[in-house]
C-alpha cells in the first residue's frame, strides 16, 4: 500500500467507458448543476420576501411575484432532478454491467495456474461486492461531489455577496475540514481495502464448508466447521470496527466545525444586523445559505468515505484485469481446419506450476497418431492430467512445443484450437439446473433425440426410476443428486454430443464398475472410429482398447507400445496387469487373454 489517495494507474480502467458517455454525463452534470443554482436561488427570494413583510406597508400582492418564482423554480428543480438522476445513476449502472462482463471474459481468459493460486470466494467477493462498490462511487460518490462543489461554492459566493466580514468569520473553520478530509481519507481507503480482502477470504471459507458440508458431517467436525467461520467471521467484524471508527470519528469532527460556524454567524451576524450593517432579510439569507453550506461539508466526508472505498475495490478488480494473461495465440482469420483426423506431437516438452517446485513433465517426446485410440498409464503424479490439460492449452508449456497437424498450437487461434478437443477430466463437473442443460451445454441446440443418443452411448439410460422427469429432472447444486459414476457419464455423454474431432478422457471411467466400463468402450469403438482419442486411465479394461500405449512416470516416457507387449515385458503396466490378474477392478487375467472374469 503506497498511502496515495487516488491510484491513477487503476482509474484508466474505467476511464473508457467514461469517454464513451461523455456526451449523455455532461448533459447529466450540467442538470445537476442547474438543478443546485436553482436551489440556492430561493434563499434570496425568501430573504426578499422576508424584508417585505417586515415592512407593515407591504400589501399581499407585492409577494405573490417572489412567491410564483419561488414555485416555478421548484418545479424547474424537480425536472432536472429527474434527468440528471436518469443520466448519471444510469452511466453507473451500465458501468456495473460492463466491468462484470469484463471481469467474466477475463477470468475464462487466465490460466488455470493462476485460478489455482486465487481462491473462488476472493473472485465471487470481486463479481459483487466490489463491482458494487465501484457503482455507488462513480453514481451516488460523483452525483454527491459534484453536488457539494456547486452548492458549497455557491452559498460561498452568496454569502460573499452579502457581507464579506461576515463570511470571513463563518469560513474560519474551513481549514480545519481541508486537513481533516486529507487524512481521514486516506486512512478510510486503507481500511476499506482491508476490510475487502478479509470479505474476499470469509466468501472463500463459506463456500467451501458448504461444498464438503457431507463430509463435514460424516467426520461430525461441525464444531471446527463453526470455528473456523466464527473466526473469519470475527476479523471481518474487527476490520469493519476499525473502519466505522475512522469513518464514525470524522463525521462527528465535521458536524461539529460546521456548528462552530453557524454559531460565529450567529454572533457576529446577529450583532452587525442589531446595529442595522444588513438587514433582517439579508441576515436570513445568509443563515440559509450557511446552513446550505454545512450539506457540502458533511457530504463531503461522505463523499470521500465512498470514493475512497470505490477506488479501494478498483484497485483489487485491477490486480485481475492487469493479471497476465498465458502467451496469446493468433486472431481466427483464414485459418483452415484439419482435413479429416490428424496427428499430435510433443517434442521436449516441459512443465512446471508456478505454486511448486521442479518440473511435472521434462523434456517429453510423444507421438499420438491420427485417427487411433492412444493411452497413457503411470503411477499417481507421474503428469498424465498435465499433459491432458496441455494438449487444448489450458497450461502452455515453458519449454518445447506441441505440433496439431502439422502446426505449432501458439500458431493455432484459441478458439480454433480448443474446438478440436472434447476434455472429459476424472471430476465430471456437473452445472446446477437439469439433465438436458448439463447434456447439451456444449451444444445448446442439439436435439432430444440426439441428447438421448449420446447417454445412451455413455450408459447413461433416462431411467425413470432415478430421472423421474426424464431430461428435465434437476440434477442439484453441483450434480449432489448424483453419484460419482453418474457424474462421470453425464461428462462423457456431454463430450460425445459435441462429437470433437480428438477426444480425451482423463480417467473418466474411475468411478464407473468393469462391466459398465467394458459396456461404454465397446461403444465408443465404432462412436470414435478415425478420429483421434487419448485414454488416461490405471485400468486394463481401459487400456486394452488402445492402439498405443505410454507409459509417463517422473514426467517422462518410459515406454511405448502395444498393450500386448507392454503387458507381456517387465515395467509399470505389467504390474498393472499383474495386480488386475489377482483380482483388482473385477479383473481375472491369464497370461496372454486381457478380458472380463466369467
Amino acid at each position: 500500500m503506497t498511502g496515495k489517495i487516488l491510484p491513477r494507474g487503476n482509474v484508466d480502467l474505467i476511464r473508457p467507458y467514461f469517454r464513451a458517455s461523455a456526451l449523455l454525463l455532461s448533459l447529466g452534470f450540467l442538470s445537476l448543476t442547474i438543478c443546485d443554482l436553482g436551489q440556492m436561488v430561493i434563499p434570496r427570494i425568501v430573504g426578499r420576501v422576508f424584508d417585505l413583510l417586515a415592512d407593515r406597508g407591504t400589501g399581499i400582492g407585492a409577494i405573490m411575484g417572489p412567491l410564483a418564482l419561488m414555485l416555478a423554480l421548484a418545479a424547474g428543480v424537480a425536472l432536472l432532478r429527474y434527468v440528471w438522476r436518469h443520466l448519471i445513476y444510469g452511466f453507473s449502472r451500465r458501468l456495473e454491467k460492463e466491468l462484470r462482463l469484463r471481469l467474466e471474459e477475463k477470468f475464462l481468459s487466465l490460466s488455470l495456474s493462476w485460478h489455482q493460486a486465487n481462491v473462488s470466494g476472493d473472485i465471487m467477493a470481486l463479481s459483487t461486492n466490489d463491482i458494487e462498490s465501484v457503482r455507488i462511487a462513480v453514481g451516488f460518490g460523483l452525483v454527491s461531489l459534484v453536488d457539494a462543489l456547486v452548492l458549497g461554492l455557491s452559498a460561498v459566493g452568496f454569502m460573499l455577496a452579502i457581507d464579506p466580514y461576515l463570511s470571513l468569520w463563518a469560513f474560519l473553520p474551513m481549514p480545519l475540514i481541508s486537513v481533516l478530509t486529507a487524512r481521514f481519507g486516506r486512512a478510510i481507503y486503507r481500511r476499506m481495502l482491508d476490510t475487502q480482502d478479509v470479505f474476499g477470504q470469509m466468501t472463500e471459507i463459506v463456500r467451501e464448508q458448504l461444498g464438503g458440508l457431507k463430509v463435514i458431517r460424516a467426520m461430525a467436525l461441525e464444531s471446527l466447521s463453526q470455528a473456523e467461520v466464527r473466526r473469519i467471521s470475527q476479523v471481518y467484524l474487527r476490520k469493519n470496527v476499525h473502519l466505522a471508527l475512522v469513518m464514525g470519528g470524522f463525521f462527528p469532527l465535521m458536524t461539529l466545525l460546521t456548528n462552530l460556524a453557524l454559531a460565529l454567524a450567529l454572533y457576529v451576524g446577529g450583532r452587525t444586523t442589531i446595529v442595522g450593517g444588513i438587514s433582517p432579510g439579508d441576515f436570513v439569507a445568509f443563515i440559509t445559505y450557511l446552513a446550505l453550506l454545512s450539506w457540502p461539508m458533511l457530504a463531503m466526508g461522505m463523499t470521500f468515505g465512498l470514493i475512497q472505498s470505490g477506488l479501494a475495490s478498483l484497485d483489487r478488480l485491477a490486480r485481475v484485469l492487469k493479471a497476465e494473461e498465458p502467451r496469446r495465440h493468433p486472431a481466427s482469420a483464414a485459418f483452415p481446419d484439419p482435413e479429416g483426423a490428424f496427428e499430435i506431437r510433443m517434442e521436449k516438452v516441459s512443465f512446471a506450476y508456478p505454486s511448486r517446485d521442479g518440473l511435472v513433465l521434462r523434456d517429453l517426446d510423444l507421438v499420438l497418431p491420427a485417427g487411433e485410440i492412444s493411452a497413457i498409464a503411470g503411477p499417481t503424479g507421474s503428469g498424465k492430467s498435465t499433459l491432458a490439460a496441455l494438449l487444448p492449452a489450458l497450461y502452455e508449456p515453458c519449454g518445447g512445443r506441441i505440433i496439431i497437424d502439422g502446426r505449432p498450437s501458439t500458431e493455432w487461434p484459441l478458439d480454433r484450437l480448443r474446438a478440436l478437443f472434447g476434455y472429459v477430466p476424472q471430476e465430471g463437473h456437473v452445472f446446477t439446473g437439469t439433465m438436458r442443460q448439463n447434456l447439451a451445454f456444449g451444444a445448446p441446440g442439439a436435439s432430444d433425440g440426439a441428447i438421448l443418443a449420446a447417454a445412451q452411448a455413455a450408459a447413461l439410460p433416462m431411467d425413470p426410476a432415478v430421472f423421474p422427469l426424464g431430461l428435465d429432472t434437476q440434477v442439484g447444486e453441483r450434480g449432489l443428486t448424483l453419484s460419482g459414476g453418474q457424474r462421470q457419464r453425464l461428462a462423457l455423454a456431454r463430450a460425445l454430443l459435441v462429437d470433437p474431432p480428438f477426444l480425451i478422457l482423463d480417467d473418466t471411467l474411475s468411478a464407473v464398475d468393469a462391466a459398465v466400463e467394458e459396456e461404454i468402450l465397446a461403444r465408443l469403438a465404432p462412436i470414435r472410429a478415425g478420429r483421434g482419442t487419448l485414454i488416461i486411465s490405471h485400468r486394463v479394461t481401459s487400456l486394452s482398447k488402445a492402439s498405443l500405449v505410454h507409459v509417463l512416470e517422473e514426467g517422462t516416457i518410459s515406454a511405448s507400445g502395444a498393450f500386448g507387449l507392454l503387458a507381456s515385458t517387465e515395467g509399470y503396466l505389467s504390474r498393472i496387469v499383474e495386480l488386475t490378474r489377482l483380482g483388482a477392478d473385477g479383473f481375472r487375467l491369464s497370461r496372454g487373454s486381457f478380458g472380463p472374469r466369467p
